[in-house]
């Protein structure tokens, strides 16, 4: 839909600051500077950089070239455009393209068959890419070691949030990717159409709480407010808020971000070690929020 008011979609807002940024810049006589990362930058060519020097200066066009894009690496049939798939409606996914990360995933895409990684590990003798070049369950990394985690092992939880009675844990959105497609019209039919918390039938009735109720769901950290799912699937002790929901659908804009204490676990920041190096959405240092200490009442 499009935007309300004045606001703009992220592409164009940045493309107008880019625009204005290299116009001031001109004005001023701004020199080209090196960054942290010894990238040679000049603010006097922002617009024409972010633009590859004005081949993309609206949204559509740049949706088109990543679709023909997609089509030229083989995500997508040959000849696939913005164009065709309007008319189309959809085509069917080819491979996993020559990207790093559909690389990665070391399996042949095959028409009609469930889709699952590391096929070419398993069933073509490929060597992982890890430090001994297979399946890998010792990480022998002294970090590791001082931990007392070189091999899989259980530790209990820390109590983060504070001493609470719950265990707030999280599984991936049945619904959506992420936001994507959280509000869509149809999707929200496939389910109770706003946030759910589940959590143990017994306990549920032990306080008072029904099916649908707003509960308050609390702990050192903050507070957040969401509909009660009582069910026998959850087990005693847990709570289950499942990710992708975003603020707005939360009374005061207030979700379980709020009260999750986003931790660091220090063996995140490991690299160097076989399959262990840092990479954007890959390896990298994160917060650790499954098993944060909650508390649970009817609102």
């Amino acid at each position: 839909m499009d935007p309300p008011g004045e606001a703009l979609h992220e592409w164009e807002g940045f493309r107008r600051l880019a625009e204005k940024v290299e116009e001031r810049a001109k004005t001023r006589g701004v020199a080209p500077f090196r960054d942290s990362r010894g990238v040679l930058r000049d603010p006097a060519h922002a617009h024409a950089a972010f633009t590859l020097n004005g081949a993309f200066v609206d949204e559509e066009t740049l949706a088109d070239e990543m679709v023909r894009d997609s089509a030229l690496m083989g995500v997508l049939p040959a000849g696939t455009s913005l164009e065709s798939l309007r008319q189309q409606g959809f085509v069917r996914w080819q491979s996993v393209g020559t990207s790093a990360r559909g690389l990665s995933l070391a399996t042949e895409m095959r028409p009609d068959e469930t889709f699952a990684p590391y096929r070419d590990h398993v069933e073509k003798g490929v060597p992982y890419p890890t430090l001994t070049r297979r399946a890998q369950f010792l990480i022998d990394h002294p970090w590791f070691i001082e931990a007392g985690e070189h091999l899989p092992c259980h530790k209990d939880p820390p109590a983060t949030g504070g001493d609470y009675p719950f265990q707030l844990t999280s599984g991936h959105s049945r619904w959506s990717i992420h936001s994507d497609n959280v509000a869509n019209a149809t999707m929200l039919e496939t389910y109770r159409g706003a946030p759910h918390i589940s959590l143990n039938e017994r306990e549920a009735a032990d306080l008072a709480i029904s099916d649908g109720d707003m509960v308050r769901v609390h702990n050192d950290c903050g507070a957040f407010e969401v509909a009660a799912h009582p069910t026998n699937s959850v087990q005693p002790g847990q709570v289950v808020m499942y990710n992708g929901f975003e603020p707005y659908q939360f009374p005061a804009w207030a979700g379980p971000n709020d009260a999750e204490p986003g931790m660091v676990k220090w063996l995140h920041v490991v690299g160097d070690y076989g399959h262990l190096r840092c990479s954007a959405t890959q390896w990298q240092p994160c917060s650790v929020m499954r098993g944060t200490r909650v508390g649970v009442e009817k609102a």
